[in-house]
């Protein structure tokens, strides 16, 4: 038979975790609202033309990149994204497993430009139903894919380069928001201060047996940015490592979104290695002659 100390021990402890998770976890969304899910990005996204963006590296200006959404007669809908590297540096933004097969390509350093596509598929509910991502190098040179079916809470992958490949099946968080560390967010609406939720993020700049993270999104606060040449009030989304995804985990900013009060993303931040990947968000103008001209090419 327990003692009485036992019995409260375990008492306490529930209550302790009870209420962790009524402030972690219950208490925000009815505080500050619910976080954005695919079907209010998907119903901002779907009034919006195709969007550009102009993308630097530790400030240097090495490419650009386009985001579409597209309604399918399946009554699906697809997300796809774009991003052309003029240029690669090898040192500041690939991890060493990968700068390897790179330098081992018969051709000039400075010459290798590079392409990465992404694509997400949403089922009718605002579901995610399946992705793609591909990177290859110009002219097509196929280098690494990735891609994934969702079942339920259930995520399986696979990923392939030349002959490897591995496959593996991952947890796919409830009303995840899965995101392509390479591909630019255009829209996330109704944020406000205080807001969490849960990122999933893959990269084929990650190992192949490893193509993802778990991330965790905080709308922290109001913070004021310089674009197209004015002043703009905007909602600051840092993304960090999930403090419940493993113990003694880097928290330092994964990531950084500036939004503005209607859900438009103007400049977003993503960190690789060493190195800080910047999109700034392109007039409309630039945005349609951007789609034009990667059609063209």
């Amino acid at each position: 038979m327990y003692s009485r100390w036992f019995n409260v021990a375990v008492i306490v402890l529930w209550l302790t975790t009870m209420g962790w998770l009524f402030h972690e976890k219950v208490l925000p969304p009815l505080l500050v609202g619910e976080p954005p899910s695919y079907r209010t990005i998907l119903h901002a996204q779907r009034s919006n033309p195709p969007v550009g963006w102009s993308m630097s590296v530790n400030d240097r200006p090495l490419g650009w990149a386009l985001s579409k959404t597209t309604d399918l007669p399946s009554k699906l809908t697809e997300i796809r994204s774009w991003v052309h590297f003029e240029e690669i540096p090898l040192q500041q933004m690939t991890p060493g497993w990968l700068r390897g097969a790179l330098e081992v390509i018969d051709r000039p350093r400075n010459a290798l430009k590079m392409d990465a596509h992404s694509l997400l598929i949403i089922d009718p509910l605002g579901r995610l139903s399946r992705f793609e991502s591909r990177v290859w190098l110009d002219p097509k040179t196929a280098l690494l894919s990735l891609r994934g079916t969702v079942e339920g809470s259930e995520l399986e992958l696979e990923v392939r380069s030349g002959d490897f490949l591995y496959a593996t099946k991952a947890y796919l968080p409830r009303n995840a928001l899965l995101g392509d560390s390479l591909s630019p967010q255009t829209q996330l609406p109704g944020l406000r201060v205080g807001q969490t939720w849960t990122v999933p993020a893959y990269s084929l700049f990650r190992p192949p047996n490893d193509p993802m993270e778990i991330l965790e999104a905080t709308v922290e606060r109001i913070e004021p940015i310089n674009y197209d040449g004015r002043p703009e009030d905007t909602l600051l989304v840092v993304y960090r490592s999930d403090p419940g995804f493993g113990i003694g985990r880097d928290r330092s900013p994964r990531g950084k979104l500036w939004v503005r009060d209607d859900g438009t993303v103007l400049k977003q931040e993503v960190t690789f290695l060493n190195s800080t990947m910047t999109f700034v968000r392109l007039s409309d103008k630039e945005s349609r002659e951007l789609d034009l001209k990667s059609a063209i090419n």
